[in-house]
């Protein structure tokens, strides 16, 4: 094995614990285990938040990733945040499973309400609202109405009402108004006597620096993973990473000075260089832009990329490490080299750092 990831079982406990306590024993905490975990491995995660005390219910983006938790026995709740596409026999597999489906399209509430009536179960949805991020749900203004509409399909269950902040780790302003319109569409439910037991809006920053935004449950993404969604949390909650990315030295020699370094010649030698080629690459989600930027750590000691990230190749400068051998270990992400390195590098976020890690190299938990 030459290239894999090690994820951390300690770590996404401890991360865990720090939200548990940031939003007391009575709110629902919902990790989100979308986008293959943001990375880390899908069933990986959801086989240890399964048996997590602390964890309520399990987040997913849509209705193939709700049944690939169904098939690998997780016995949570499970939440779809986004969306499904209609394929009846995937949706009755679902729907037998008690999974909560996302509901903002009454054509599609409909065909959940007949399919319910034909296996006699009522469906559990999640009305979406938004509130301002602009992606999917039902505007507020037109929410009281849908509702009611809704509530006519006897076969339907309304279990949450949701929404999701747009920069709630950077932008208060425009947190406090989405806010303040969940929060006045939710005394309107109340005022209408309608019975809607779940209600979030909250994501990984809010606990930490919008607390008031938690009410009865929370959906913890990014922070599951011990990364931050943005600066303003970073000296406020104790995360611990749960990745460490490595690969293996699969050569090593000396270019004289004045050597052009792989695609283009983005790089020439300005002395005799020692370089170790890995065998990682842009294939492997190590991104490209990350030429001539980013370092890698061998034998603690920070290493150059030298030149272009190839599909399968890297090529660093191993000048400075001692007693460096083929088959040496390398931190893509470890050691002194973070996912916030990388992400800073290739003028990009963690999320896209840790998501784009290729699904097929082995996640090995630890």
């Amino acid at each position: 094995m030459l290239t894999w990831l090690e994820i951390s079982k300690p770590a996404l406990q401890h991360n865990i614990r720090q939200f548990r306590k940031l939003i007391g024993p009575k709110v629902l905490l919902m990790p989100v285990v979308k986008s293959n975990a943001y990375g880390h491995g899908f069933l990986e995660v959801a086989k240890i938040l399964n048996k997590e005390k602390q964890v309520n219910r399990i987040c997913v983006v849509n209705l193939d990733e709700a049944n690939e938790l169904i098939n690998g026995k997780i016995k949570k709740p499970i939440q779809i945040l986004s969306f499904f596409e209609w394929n009846e026999d995937k949706i009755k597999k679902a729907i037998k499973n008690k999974v909560i489906f996302p509901i903002y399209s009454l054509e599609y509430a409909k065909k959940l309400n007949k399919l319910g009536e034909k296996l006699k179960i009522k469906v559990k949805i999640a009305i979406k609202v938004d509130t301002g991020a602009s992606r999917v749900g039902i505007l507020p203004k037109d929410t009281i109405k849908f509702i009611k509409t809704i509530k006519q399909l006897n076969n339907l269950q309304i279990n949450d009402l949701f929404s999701h902040f747009a920069s709630s780790e950077e932008d208060k302003a425009q947190t406090d108004e989405q806010y303040k319109i969940f929060n006045n569409l939710l005394k309107e439910v109340e005022k209408e006597n309608i019975k809607i037991p779940v209600k979030h809006i909250a994501c990984s920053a809010v606990p930490v620096i919008y607390s008031k935004a938690n009410l009865n449950a929370m959906r913890l993404g990014i922070s599951l993973y011990g990364l931050h969604p943005g600066f303003k949390t970073k000296n406020k909650v104790n995360l611990k990473p749960v990745l460490s990315w490595y690969t293996k030295v699969i050569q090593i020699k000396n270019i004289p000075k004045g050597t052009k370094v792989s695609y283009g010649g983005t790089c020439i030698t300005n002395r005799e260089t020692k370089i170790a080629v890995l065998p990682i690459g842009y294939w492997d989600g190590y991104d490209r832009s990350l030429g001539n930027k980013a370092f890698v750590e061998i034998k603690g000691q920070k290493c150059p990329i030298l030149g272009r990230i190839c599909m399968n190749l890297t090529v660093v400068d191993v000048t400075k490490v001692k007693n460096i051998r083929v088959e040496d270990q390398v931190a893509l992400i470890g050691g002194n080299v973070t996912a916030d390195d990388l992400a800073k590098w290739a003028d990009t976020i963690n999320y896209e750092i840790v998501t784009r890690i290729n699904s097929q190299l082995p996640r090995i938990i630890k």
